[in-house]
């Protein structure tokens, strides 16, 4: 069922009751939750081991929010960082959606070891490729094509654009994060699951 549009845009309220009803009907397929708060969403019926289609990792705290930050060298955007308290990085449809996230140094063991991809990864590459305005902070990629999503690129601060990763032209633009994730997430149900 497609989320419900105002106007022409989703408002953030509906958004976020768009993704949490994707979640839940993905988690109908099967959902287990690690000691660590990462949730495995939507089990390959008869697959062993256990191999799950999503991946979903907890809020971050006000603290591991900060410490990104001055990692990445800028505050996020209001409504970044408050999704990023909701959900803290994401692996959706086997990684056709990545939303990156904060990734402890070193390694880790056990349920500790599944972590989302860096945001100060991704954005170093970007950095690296030389399209990327100072400020700009890339969060989220797709698999299909290789684009990434950025805020600090749009007509205002919460503007989210979807970009060539190669030549950092702007391919579509979402007025804000939720709005941005919402409409991923919908898209690739409705391709994936129909």
């Amino acid at each position: 069922m497609p989320c419900p549009i105002h106007g022409g845009t989703l408002v953030v309220t509906d958004s976020i009751v768009c993704i949490q009803d994707l979640l839940d009907k993905w988690r109908a397929l099967g959902h287990q939750k690690l000691g660590n708060g990462v949730e495995l969403i939507g089990r390959f019926p008869g697959v062993t081991p256990p191999t799950w289609t999503h991946v979903v990792w907890p809020g971050l705290s006000a603290r591991r929010i900060s410490e990104l930050e001055r990692r990445i060298g800028g505050l996020l955007p209001s409504r970044l960082n408050a999704f990023y308290r909701l959900i803290g990085g994401m692996t959706l449809f086997s990684g056709a959606f990545r939303m990156a996230g904060s990734v402890p140094p070193g390694f880790c063991s056990g349920d500790d070891s599944l972590c989302p991809d860096d945001l100060l990864d991704l954005n170093h590459e970007l950095d690296v490729l030389g399209w990327k305005p100072a400020g700009a902070i890339a969060f989220a990629t797709n698999s299909w094509d290789g684009s990434v999503h950025l805020t600090g690129m749009g007509s205002t601060p919460e503007e989210i654009v979807r970009c060539d990763r190669k030549t950092g032209r702007v391919l579509e633009t979402h007025g804000d994060v939720f709005d941005c994730v919402s409409t991923r997430l919908t898209r690739l149900d409705e391709l994936m699951l129909g």
